[in-house]
């Protein structure tokens, strides 16, 4: 057995693993693990048979409640299933045994407050049985059965009597019932009424496709949502980028569609024949296509072919993302942006209606004259405080997915309805950092913390802020603290340890990386912390393990790969070093560094015409490098061309007059 702290404490990893639980759950995952519905056949003995699959009943559909009820009016008991994934309602015919079952059902009708008769009893005798049924309300999960007592009679049994107990305690007995059909039994009157049975009507074994409806008209938003940013490339028409929010002051239909897709093709030509209708009522029509870019020309053959005038536009990556994690989070259940879809939005840039599949202009231009009251699922008035829309929630799922510009508007939307909470206080601060606005991100912080001393990510971010601008005394206070509260953060832990790493404390920095890795094993940057830390006191043999780890697990940038090669060329492995340096520079072809690191390994190798060729490049990306220069210089006198390296160490010197070292280079060319 699990053994509970002596104190409460915060489980980071705990808490993801919940988070993402949820976040399969709601996206079609389910907590059955695939297993099937099963079906038992009572014996009458004690015992039970399993006819899971002769019913057809054993789905993988995550079946939650059934009720059984004859639907068809034949006698015998159909059913009703509720699934959470797949179809969500199914309807079973039980044809088992078609002519050779009957059944007598009873309903009570009771006192004008039980109306009824939930909690009374009913009991069938037959020459060969008695069996008792329950009227009961609620009965099961998201169900609740008939309340109308069901009998199964088979062939020559012959019904004796039955039996009501009421829910106050009263009993009648009625001897010479009905064999078959339906009565009803009305509390002190004494008798029976018979009651006819539905008519039987053609049943289909699956009543619900799962699919749309061909009358659905779109999803009214019960509180509207921002529509996420977005500046693309105009791909038909005149050339031009276009910007969403500058399309305020009206209504906008937002399409996003494919040319792989047929449906899309018939709405955009529908679009265009209706066009005049739309503009008419001042709807601004944007088409986004989600192809791939290298798709463009098909897009703009598309758009010729159909004669599109309105504006067609091609989505970047992060837009059709955007849009995916939207509609994501708009629905219960979580999918993917279908295509077609397109979003009606307000004049100020906020989506209040969603099409998912074709719509038609004149249901748009409907649902603008509908105007945008509030949407509820059903007629009525809120008798307590309405739901509002978790704001917070929707900003910290495009931050997941480093959609910060996206991230930012929900989290502001958040601020601007009153939500104050630690919570989105540290995550717009985490959004705030992104965009470079220190200032502002740290007084949110501050005003997490506040409200909330305890919480170790504001603390993190907090502290990360004060070491850039030099307040380490602070930041060692705040992560101590924070420390206190979750001794297994490995962020806390990571910080922590970088600021001793950059006070020289080699020991106690690799000590507090280690327990890092402890906590979250699967964070590479802890991993590369480890290495560096390991690197510092001379351990190479364990820093390049930390490393390599660290790119296995994913963190696969050009600092990595330049510290594996370092490494490698001090433990004397030169060809691991050029390979890493390579995969360097592949990994981050803008930046300089990569490039001097294979022009030094050029130079050491006595390759000075292949480390010219690098230091020419990285001074192509930095031209003001001083360290690109100085190896120019010693690569101009290893070629034995004292003179150039003499002008050129003379221009060095002029452009980089602080500079001591150029100096002495200078002097050693003279």
């Amino acid at each position: 057995m699990s053994q509970s702290p002596l104190q409460a404490q915060g489980s980071k990893s705990y808490a993801d693993a919940w988070r993402a639980i949820n976040i399969l759950i709601r996206s079609d995952g389910t907590w059955s693990g695939r297993e099937r519905n099963l079906c038992f056949r009572n014996r009458g003995d004690g015992t039970f048979d399993d006819f899971s699959f002769l019913t057809g009943l054993d789905l993988d559909s995550d079946g939650r409640a059934f009720v059984p009820l004859d639907l068809d009016g034949d006698g015998d008991q159909d059913l009703i299933l509720k699934n959470r994934n797949g179809r969500q309602l199914r309807a079973f015919r039980n044809d088992m045994r078609p002519g050779r079952t009957r059944s007598l059902t009873v309903r009570l009708q009771g006192t004008s407050s039980n109306r009824d008769g939930v909690g009374g009893r009913v009991w069938l005798t037959t020459d060969r049985r008695t069996l008792m049924r329950e009227i009961v309300s609620g009965s099961g999960y998201l169900s609740q059965r008939s309340r109308v007592a069901a009998f199964g009679l088979e062939g020559a049994e012959t019904v004796r009597g039955v039996r009501v107990r009421w829910p106050l305690g009263a009993v009648e007995e009625f001897d010479e019932p009905p064999q078959q059909g339906s009565i009803v039994v009305v509390e002190g009157e004494g008798a029976v009424r018979p009651a006819s049975p539905p008519a039987a009507a053609s049943v289909a074994s699956e009543l619900a496709s799962g699919s749309p409806s061909a009358g659905e008209s779109g999803t009214w938003l019960a509180e509207p949502v921002p529509a996420p940013e977005f500046t693309l490339d105009q791909i038909a028409g005149p050339a031009g980028r276009v910007r969403l929010s500058e399309q305020r002051g009206g209504p906008v239909l937002l399409n996003f569609w494919a040319t792989w897709c047929p449906p899309c093709r018939n709405e955009l030509a529908v679009f265009q024949s209706q066009l005049g209708k739309l503009r008419a009522a001042g709807v601004k029509l944007l088409a986004v296509s989600v192809d791939d870019r290298s798709r463009s020309d098909a897009v703009k053959s598309l758009s010729a072919e159909l004669g599109l005038s309105y504006t067609v536009l091609l989505a970047d990556a992060k837009t059709a993302e955007a849009y995916s994690v939207l509609n994501e989070r708009l629905f219960d259940r979580r999918r993917a942006l279908a295509i077609p879809t397109s979003f009606l939005l307000d004049g100020q840039g906020r989506i209040v209606k969603v099409y998912r599949g074709e719509v038609e202009p004149d249901q748009v231009l409907a649902d603008l004259e509908a105007g945008t009251a509030e949407a509820l699922p059903f007629a009525g008035v809120w008798v307590k405080s309405q739901p509002r829309r978790d704001f917070q929630e929707l900003g910290s799922a495009f931050a997941e997915r480093g959609l910060g510009t996206a991230a930012r508007a929900m989290f502001d939307e958040a601020i601007a309805q009153g939500d104050r909470s630690p919570l989105l206080l540290n995550n717009l601060a985490g959004a705030l950092i992104a965009d470079g606005e220190a200032e502002r991100a740290e007084a949110m912080l501050r005003q997490a913390l506040a409200g909330s001393p305890d919480m170790t990510d504001a603390a993190v971010n907090l502290a990360s802020l004060l070491v850039r601008r030099g307040a380490v005394s602070e930041a060692e206070s705040l992560l101590e603290q924070a420390l206190e509260h979750q001794p297994r953060d490995g962020q806390a832990l990571s910080v922590l340890g970088s600021i001793r790493f950059s006070q020289g404390r080699l020991d106690i920095a690799e000590a507090l990386f280690r327990r890092a890795v402890e906590a979250q094993p699967e964070d590479p940057r802890l991993r590369e912390n480890l290495g560096a830390a390991l690197a510092s006191q001379g351990n190479s043999a364990d820093a390049l393990v930390e490393y390599q780890l660290a790119l296995q697990l994913g963190r696969d940038t050009a600092e990595i790969h330049t510290s594996l090669g370092v490494l490698h060329m001090q433990s004397g492995n030169p060809g691991e070093a050029l390979e890493a340096f390579l995969s360097a520079a592949e990994a981050d072809p803008e930046s300089p560094v990569p490039q001097l690191n294979l022009a030094r390994y050029q130079l050491q190798a006595g390759n000075v015409a292949q480390a010219l060729e690098r230091i020419q490049r990285a001074r192509q990306l930095a031209p003001d490098s001083l360290e690109a220069a100085m190896l120019h210089v010693q690569a101009l006198a290893l070629q034995g061309q004292s003179e150039a390296a003499r002008r050129a160490a003379e221009e060095v010197v002029r452009q980089h007059p602080e500079s001591a070292e150029a100096q002495r280079l200078l002097e050693e060319l003279q």
